[in-house]
């Protein structure tokens, strides 16, 4: 066992308590991005990523049914080589449906060439820009094993994702309805969207209904919930459908919503039969809090950098009162820089993000965690070694911060993904 093993054996660390350090690191400007690597060596050591979804819904008339597949290859997860034009990426992505888990029948393939190309190098290195790429597959109903794969010609490194996929058979079912795709109503590109950047637009929510006796009337419940927020959408409409296969673009409205990740859930019922499905949307943080609810939201996290009485202060009066107060409260420790006041609140939110969307694991949000804590006090560690869970050692993670000579060691200690701050240390 190693010595961090045993330090962590012998029972709970008090941890550190903070105090203006956390608030001077924020003064002092925007923290770097996390990246393991500078932008000249990104991403050439390492297999490109991407992310995917599958939507599968019925046709007309036809016992098979489409499964929609789009993969998502954001700019910072290739790499571009400068050439005349500006700087350019090029990666094949190829699609293999197989119809059992040996992997040996072929029922569906397909390779897709793609060629990117930007004018300067700052966009290559994008964490918001994205290439899509998508495919149309029809087959009978019933359970296929597909491999997605992505190969990067300019580093000639590859990546891959094995899922099982269900086409399903949705005229078998009284009532149905089907996977979810979700639009932005501003965007002709028609590509689906799970990420909503104003909320004076307007999702549009794509998919189909199958009934067996139709015409025939049906509920539709739509409930959009997350753990990040306190609003919610939640509705009821009737719907008089005439065809036995239906497809809907219903809007839905976000304008009231406040920033997070929502889950979106959408019931049909006819009578004690039922149908649901799922789909995710994230609605990305104004510049200012746009309603009451988000200034809440961001009032919350001041906690680690302010003081309970100030809190309070901008928890009372009116929405433009609290509002107006909560931007003073940022430009003052701007100094009155309204540009550096921006900069510092961008970065203080884009670090409560992260931590609500991947440092999560208690009862409460990311923020809330100890390593949420961390990592908006301090920004992103220069290094973490994580252990996995043995029979003498519950998992643990180091993070490391070099610049100010501290580490951190949090403890899952119940294995529930919750990992606790047990002991903070400083470099040598």
């Amino acid at each position: 066992m190693t010595k961090t093993s045993r330090q962590i054996g012998r029972g709970r660390i008090t941890a550190l308590a903070f105090g203006l350090f956390g608030l001077a690191l924020l003064v002092s400007g925007c923290g770097p991005e996390l990246h393991s690597f500078g932008p000249d060596f990104k991403n050439t050591l390492f297999p490109p990523r991407f992310g995917f979804f599958i939507v599968n819904y019925p046709l007309m008339n036809s016992d098979s049914s489409v499964s929609e597949l789009y993969a998502r290859i954001r700019y910072d997860d290739v790499v571009f080589l400068h050439t005349d034009s500006g700087f350019s990426a090029h990666y094949q992505f190829s699609v293999n449906v197989f119809s059992d888990k040996e992997l040996t029948d072929v029922v569906y393939s397909k390779i897709i060439d793609k060629k990117i190309t930007v004018p300067d190098y700052a966009m290559t290195n994008s964490t918001t820009s994205f290439d899509t790429v998508g495919d149309k597959v029809t087959l009978r109903p019933g359970k296929y094993y597909i491999i997605l794969k992505l190969y990067d010609y300019n580093t000639n490194h590859t990546s891959s994702r094995e899922i099982i996929h269900t086409f399903k058979d949705f005229l078998k079912s009284p009532l149905a309805i089907s996977d979810v795709l979700l639009y932005d109503n501003v965007d002709t590109s028609g590509i689906p969207i799970d990420f909503l950047r104003s909320r004076e637009d307007t999702l549009l929510a794509d998919f189909y209904v199958t009934m067996k006796d139709a015409p025939a009337t049906f509920s539709l419940h739509a409930l959009a919930k997350s753990i990040e927020s306190p609003t919610s959408i939640d509705t009821t409409i009737e719907i008089t459908q005439a065809d036995k296969v239906q497809r809907y673009r219903l809007p839905i409205e976000t304008q009231d919503l406040a920033a997070g990740t929502y889950q979106l859930k959408f019931t049909v019922k006819k009578g004690k039969v039922e149908s649901s499905s799922e789909s995710v949307f994230r609605i990305q943080r104004s510049s200012i809090p746009a309603n009451a609810a988000e200034l809440d939201q961001e009032i919350r996290p001041l906690i680690y950098i302010t003081t309970p009485g100030e809190i309070a202060s901008l928890k009372k009066g009116t929405f433009e009162e609290r509002r107006q107060r909560f931007l003073d409260f940022w430009l003052t420790r701007a100094d009155g820089n309204k540009e550096k006041a921006g900069a510092m609140r961008a970065e203080f939110y884009k670090r409560v993000d992260y931590a609500n969307l991947h440092l999560g694991g208690g009862l409460g949000q990311g923020w809330e965690s100890d390593r949420g804590r961390i990592y908006i006090l301090y920004g992103p560690p220069d290094q973490v070694e994580t252990h996995d869970e043995d029979f003498t050692t519950p998992a643990y993670q180091i993070w490391y911060y070099y610049n100010v000579k501290l580490e951190f060691i949090f403890l899952d200690e119940f294995g529930t993904g919750d990992y606790r701050l047990v002991q903070t240390s400083s470099l040598s």
